[in-house]
């Protein structure tokens, strides 16, 4: 078996269709090039398998919070994840629907019955909006996946029983702002790496 390393990133090339193409190219000892075009969902299964590995190891893994970081969603997007949970719940569903989905909200619902309007004003979103954000924020700095956990259960078809246009409002809404991930929301609520052909 022979070895190739790692050598650079190049995504200057494009597909016939015109869509930016990312290269991977290697050398092996030689100095020979090698050039690997992946698909998205092999990029997705080499970092998960990069973040399991890490984790297995001894004390987590020098590399596992540098991952998780890379993985974080941004701002932007959460910001619309929290639009979308906010939008039809009162505070208490609010606080109730972070409790579902298993993670602590106690201190959530007080501050979502405490409304501070010269931060809602600042902010300019309600309350109950700032308050869903400020949560997906703290679980995307813990790990990334407690958000995935929570688009999936707002996406999950059961919370829209005899409200079909409604969970389709609501699929269409999270995979707008997750397009930006390079994710997507199935109609049965699982959270899917974009496929891209080529």
């Amino acid at each position: 078996m022979k070895r190739v390393f790692f050598d650079k990133i190049d995504s200057v090339g494009t597909f016939p269709d015109n869509r930016i193409k990312m290269d991977i190219i290697f050398q092996d000892s030689n100095g020979n090039e090698y050039v690997w075009t992946p698909k998205w969902e092999e990029v997705m299964s080499i970092y998960a398998e990069s973040e399991r590995v890490e984790e297995m190891n001894l004390a987590g893994g020098e590399w596992l919070e540098e991952l998780k970081e890379k993985k974080q969603f941004s701002d932007e997007v959460l910001d619309e994840l929290a639009e979308v949970i906010a939008d039809g719940r009162s505070t208490d569903e609010i606080a109730d629907f972070f409790e579902i989905v298993g993670f602590d909200a106690d201190e959530m619902g007080y501050n979502l019955s405490h409304d501070d309007p010269l931060r809602s004003k600042a902010e300019g979103h309600s309350n109950r909006v700032y308050i869903a954000k400020e949560k997906l924020q703290e679980l995307n700095s813990e790990d990334y996946r407690y958000v995935v956990q929570i688009v999936q259960k707002a996406a999950d078809p059961k919370q829209y029983i005899g409200e079909q246009e409604k969970h389709q409002e609501v699929v269409e809404k999270l995979n707008t702002a997750l397009e930006f991930e390079n994710l997507r929301v199935t109609e049965d609520g699982r959270v899917l790496p974009i496929e891209k052909d080529g």
